[in-house]
This record gives C-alpha cells, sequence and structure tokens, in this order.
C-alpha cells in the first residue's frame, strides 16, 4: 500500500491519522512526510481531536528520533565488529586502514577522512591513507610535533578538534601545510591520537569543508577506530616478526588475543550501556552492569556526597572508596558525582575506557534525573500558586493535575500554614519539610504557604514553626486554618490561615505557631489590626485595672479574667481563686472604683472586656501601664508568662493567680 493511499485528509477520523503515522515510521520516512501531516492539521478547529493529533505527531516524530539514533548506534557496533574481522582476515595493511578511514567518513557524513603516522627517524607526522581528499598536496603533508592539527594530537596525545582550521588561533600553522588545506576546501577538522599502550604512533583524522562542531559522540567514535587502526599498525608489526623466533610468534599471539579481548570488551560496554541511556535506567543498573561485566565492585555517589548505588546490592562500599579506581562523573565543566571500582586485579587501559564509559552514561542518567525532578518541582509550584492565586481556577483542569501527584487526594483532610521569617533559604526549607510531609509548598503572593495533611491546624502549625526555626536558625512564624477535605475549601482555608499569620505579627508573637481556632473570637472579629491598634484596645479596656496591679501588687485583673471564666458567679469565682466569697465581693467593689463604676458587668459592655482580656492573654508580654515603670515589678498574677497559653488552654483558678489569697481585704 502505497502512502498516496493511505495519507489522510483533514476530515478523517483519529485513528486514520494515527495509522498513516505508524505507516510512515514503518516506512522510515522523512521528516517532510510528517510536516506534510502537521500542516494539514491546521485546517482543523481548535478541540481535544486537534490536540490529540497533535500530540500524536509530536510523539511520532519522537519515536523516529529514537529509532534513526538507534540505527546509528547499530551501524557503528557494526563497523566496530566489521574491523575487528578485518585484524584477523587481513593481512595487507594499507588495506585494513583504508577500510577504517572509509567507515570513519560513512559514520561521522564528513567529506574526508586520513591516517597519519610518526616517521620513526624524523618525529614527523607523515599521511598513510586517506579517503575523499581530492588534492594531491593534502595526500603528502608531513607535520612536525606540535604543528597543525596532527603534529599538536601527536605530541600531546589526547584528541583535538577546530570548527575553523585556518582562523583557530590554537593552532600553530606551517605555511606549506595551511596552504595544502585551504587548497582541499578542509576547514573543520577533529583528531584523535592511535596509541600502542601509553606510546603514540599517529592519528587518526575527519575533516569537513564547511565549519563544523565534532561533539563527544563524534570523539568517542573517532578514538575506538582509531585504537583498531593502532592494533592493525601492531600486528603489522607483529607478523613482520613471526619468522625470527617461536619465543616472538608467541608473545604476538597473546597481545592478539589481548586485543581482541579489548575489542570484545567495548563491544560489549556498547551494547549494554546504550539501551540504559536510552530508556531512562537508574544508577543502580548501571552499577549492576558494570560490576558484572568487569567482575568488581561498584559504587555511585551523586553531587550531594551521597552513595546512590552499589552492585553487588549490600557490600560495604568503605573498602571500594579507599582502595577503588575513581571516575568523575563530568558534563560541560562540572562535576556531579564520581564512580568507585574495586577489585584484587588492576584494571587494563581497556577496562579503564569501559569504565569511563560507564560513567559518561551514569552523567547523563544523573542529570536526566535532575532534570526531571526540576520539572516536577515547577509542576507543584503552578500547582499550588493555581490553587491559592487571586484569580479562581478551572478546578476541573486543576483536579486533574493534582491527580498526578500523591498529594490532595480528594477526602482528605488537610491544613493550610503561611510561613514567615527572616531568611532567604525559607522557602525552599520549607519545600523540603512538605515533601518529607506528603505535601506541597510554593510562594502565592510573597508569602511561603505549605499544604500539609492533618486535622490540627495548632499542633501542625506549632510542630512546623519549630522544625523551621531550627533548620534555619531563625525565628519562623507559623500561622495555620482548616482542616479542608477537597481543593475548593482548600482555597477559602488559604485566607484563614493568611488571616491567622497576620494576627499572630500583630499580637507580637513572631516566633510562634497556631491555628485561626485558637484565636477564638479575636480571629473572628480582627483582621487587619496592627500591633499599634491592639495594644490600645486593651489599654483602653484594661489599662485602669493593669495600672492599679502594679502599684498595689493586687490581682485585680486575675479577679476580672476568673469572674468571666465562672460565669459571673460570686461564689464560684471565689472557690476557683482559693478567697473567701466576702473577700470577692470587697475586690468586685474595688474594680468597681477603678474602672468608674459596675457598667463592665453589664450585657453591653462584658464583650469589649472579654475582647480585651483574650487579646491580652494571646500577647507574649503585658502592654506596659504608663505609671507602672516607677513601681516594682508585678505580681506572679499579673506575669506575662500567664499570658502566652492559648486562651483555649488557659486555666481558671488558683495555678494561674497565685496572688488570689492575698490580703485584699485590707486594700
Amino acid at each position: 500500500m502505497t502512502a498516496e493511499i493511505l495519507r489522510p485528509s483533514t476530515v478523517d477520523t483519529p485513528a486514520e491519522v494515527l495509522a498513516y503515522l505508524t505507516f510512515l515510521l514503518a516506512e522510515e520516512a522523512p521528516e517532510t512526510d510528517f510536516d506534510a501531516v502537521e500542516t494539514g492539521l491546521r485546517t482543523l478547529p481548535e478541540g481535544d481531536r486537534k490536540t490529540l493529533l497533535r500530540r500524536a505527531v509530536r510523539d511520532a516524530r519522537t519515536v523516529r528520533g529514537i529509532l534513526a539514533r538507534r540505527a546509528q548506534r547499530e551501524r557503528e557496533t557494526q563497523a566496530l565488529y566489521e574491523t575487528a574481522r578485518d585484524l584477523t582476515s587481513l593481512r595487507d595493511v594499507d588495506d585494513v586502514l583504508s577500510a577504517i578511514v572509509d567507515r570513519v567518513r560513512r559514520l561521522l557524513a564528513t567529506d574526508s577522512t586520513y591516517i597519519a603516522l610518526i616517521d620513526d627517524d624524523t618525529g614527523d607526522a607523515y599521511m598513510r591513507v586517506t579517503a575523499g581528499t581530492v588534492t594531491e598536496p593534502i595526500r603528502s603533508v608531513r607535520q612536525r610535533p606540535g604543528s597543525g592539527v596532527g603534529g599538536r594530537v601527536i605530541a600531546t596525545g589526547r584528541p583535538f578538534a577546530t570548527t575553523n582550521y585556518l582562523a583557530d588561533p590554537r593552532i600553530h600553522r606551517e605555511t606549506q601545510v595551511a596552504s595544502a588545506v585551504g587548497e582541499d576546501g578542509v576547514v573543520s577538522i577533529a583528531g584523535v591520537p592511535m596509541k600502542l599502550g601509553s606510546r603514540v604512533i599517529g592519528a587518526l583524522f575527519a575533516a569537513d569543508r564547511h565549519e563544523r562542531t565534532f561533539d563527544q559522540h563524534d570523539i568517542a567514535l573517532l578514538t575506538s577506530l582509531a585504537h583498531h587502526a593502532s592494533v592493525v599498525i601492531d600486528n603489522a608489526r607483529l607478523f613482520g616478526q613471526v619468522g625470527s623466533t617461536t619465543e616472538e610468534l608467541r608473545e604476538a599471539h597473546a597481545q592478539l588475543s589481548a586485543q581482541r579481548h579489548a575489542l570484545e570488551l567495548a563491544a560489549t560496554a556498547h551494547e549494554l550501556l546504550m539501551p540504559l541511556a536510552l530508556a531512562g535506567a537508574d544508577l543502580g543498573e548501571v552499577a549492576d552492569t558494570m560490576a558484572r561485566l568487569l567482575d568488581g565492585t561498584v559504587a555511585l555517589e551523586t553531587g550531594t556526597d551521597r552513595v546512590a548505588a552499589t552492585a553487588p546490592g549490600g557490600i560495604p562500599v568503605e573498602a571500594v572508596f579507599r582502595d577503588g579506581t575513581v571516575v568523575p562523573l563530568r558534563a560541560g565543566g562540572e562535576t556531579h558525582g564520581r564512580l568507585y571500582f574495586g577489585r584484587a586485579e588492576p584494571l587494563t587501559e581497556t577496562e579503564l575506557g569501559t569504565l569511563e564509559r560507564a560513567a559518561q552514561t551514569a552523567t547523563l542518567l544523573v542529570l536526566l534525573e535532575r532534570q526531571t525532578a526540576t520539572v516536577e518541582q515547577d509542576l507543584r509550584h503552578e500547582l499550588v500558586e493555581d490553587l491559592l492565586g487571586e484569580r479562581e481556577p478551572d478546578w476541573t483542569a486543576l483536579r486533574r493535575r493534582a491527580d498526578r501527584f500523591t498529594t490532595l487526594t480528594p477526602g482528605e483532610a488537610h491544613v493550610v500554614v503561611v510561613v514567615s521569617g527572616d531568611t532567604a533559604e525559607l522557602a525552599a526549607t520549607a519545600e523540603c519539610t512538605a515533601i518529607k510531609r506528603g505535601g506541597l509548598a510554593s510562594e502565592v503572593d510573597g508569602q511561603v504557604v505549605l499544604l500539609l495533611p492533618g486535622c490540627d491546624a495548632g499542633a501542625t502549625a506549632r510542630a512546623l514553626a519549630a522544625d523551621l526555626t531550627a533548620t534555619t536558625n531563625t525565628a519562623v512564624t507559623a500561622g495555620a486554618a482548616g482542616p479542608a477535605h477537597d481543593l475548593e475549601r482548600l482555597r477559602a482555608t488559604h485566607r484563614e490561615a493568611v488571616r491567622c499569620h497576620r494576627l499572630l505579627l500583630a499580637l507580637g508573637r513572631a516566633g510562634d505557631g497556631m491555628g485561626l481556632d485558637e484565636l477564638g473570637v479575636v480571629g473572628v472579629v480582627l483582621e487587619h489590626a496592627g500591633p499599634e491598634q491592639l495594644h490600645r484596645v486593651v489599654r483602653r479596656a484594661l489599662g485602669p485595672l493593669l495600672d492599679y496591679d502594679a502599684e498595689h501588687r493586687s490581682a485585680l485583673l486575675a479577679t476580672v479574667e476568673c469572674y468571666f471564666d465562672r460565669g459571673q458567679s460570686p461564689p464560684a469565682a471565689a472557690r476557683a481563686l482559693g478567697i473567701h466569697v466576702n473577700t470577692l465581693y470587697q475586690r468586685l467593689d474595688r474594680i468597681d472604683r477603678v474602672l468608674n463604676g459596675a457598667g463592665w458587668r453589664e450585657p453591653e459592655h462584658t464583650l469589649d472586656l472579654q475582647v480585651a482580656l483574650q487579646l491580652y492573654r494571646l500577647m507574649p508580654a503585658s502592654p506596659a501601664p504608663a505609671r507602672a515603670a516607677r513601681t516594682p515589678a508585678p505580681s506572679p498574677s499579673t506575669s506575662s508568662a500567664a499570658h502566652r497559653t492559648p486562651p483555649a488552654s488557659a486555666p481558671c483558678g488558683a495555678d494561674r493567680h497565685q496572688s488570689g489569697h492575698s490580703n485584699d481585704g485590707n486594700r
């Protein structure tokens, strides 16, 4: 069936479009065919169908890219195996080297490739074989050590690449060589050393007639084939010495076997590690693979100095860290962790190269994991910001997004906590704490907000304030509200938590944690009051009593509190204070005189006085009376400690007003 028969129109069903995309993937169709499908979708009206088809096209492109990369890896692996066969099947050195440069040119899609070897007599690098060159001078180039790309690679024993040979200031160019390169039209060049052990014997090059950046994969492939070319040269030397002695023949055979083993190990490592990178495997799989392949012990440590994986599992890794081989996990000039390997026998150079390739795979997986974590963090922030932001969200869409996470489960109780503190690390620390507690955290309208599982807003706020204060080493205030059992109620609960946090700061309770319900009527009546306003309310209602108690070391304020707590019953209040009822009546008469009459007991004035008392309890320290500065410190009955306890837990009786039995009858 042809592509023209299968190609859908813009009115076909999604199933037909998907079938056509599958056909294109099966036929390894070019990118233009996918472009045509996407162009046809533009005529469709906006909606779920169009969105689905667009996503299908994007996914098909992704699959096509993955298949193309896998095909490239298969071609590379096949080239390695073909080269390995050449090492044992061909005896002519130039034939094998020519096959290698042809494969490099085909695999890297470059204009030309060539091999240069070192002249043992002069130390110069001379061209041995070329592929794709168009002029004669380039085929007969000779370079001194350190000159040009070839001389630099041979002198340093390290790969080197340039996007523009004639303009690169790092390169020392000889006139004759630069002229030959320019005549051949070469612009970009990459070269890797050919080594026998630690000795450099030549270099393998890939060149293009336009600017090109050779990436690490290109350099790695060049290095692998340069190693094969080195084996070819070494084999030629060994074959020339075959007739000398039987012992030399045995040595040559041993070296050839070792080289073959090295090739098989490299190919096996390539086959095992590449699928792990493509599948996004975890570090444990990388560690297991290398432990089996090299018959040793492997430990992987991430950039946070955390042992992320060990193999075999459950081994003590201290010995590996102390005596093993260490390979850094590096990318972009940064170190993201370390790979440790240990075993009784020392590593060969080939095994060390295999270990380095494993480190590259582990680095890629670490970076992918971090990128995934960053995306997840952004999605959590957006969810909280959209839920609690000023604009009401689309609840259906928000519910779908919330279902991605294990938090905010419908029907599960959550409390909302607003925190503040004098540290720039608060937001990040709060988010870590929220994740540990199974919740979410983000900044909303400049405030750090946490959504945490639980039913007790006050207990959660106090625990959170204590944890964050200890972690950040600065006082953290936490105002909470809840619980809420659905997203809509969480949004309303957030406003209550903001109010609770604002009132805590206004009451001077910075560094404390409390739930809105614990503020009682204060949390309902007062919302926008500041510290000065609250102190004025307390001063206006309780100022005369505070002044009198400070000057006479009496307990009138404690008496008023207990009188209200006992339903304005003198006998009950007297029992709670541990005094005679007549003494209580004397105190009430004195309070009438201090407050200019008994009107404070009337219903229309009782609420004002009780609100002021509750504010006074909530404040961490009593508002200083204007005249108290000249008097001794107040008695324990009016100490600030008695007013730090939330009203829900503040007792009424002699345990809180220790001076209730003072000689009030004489005052």
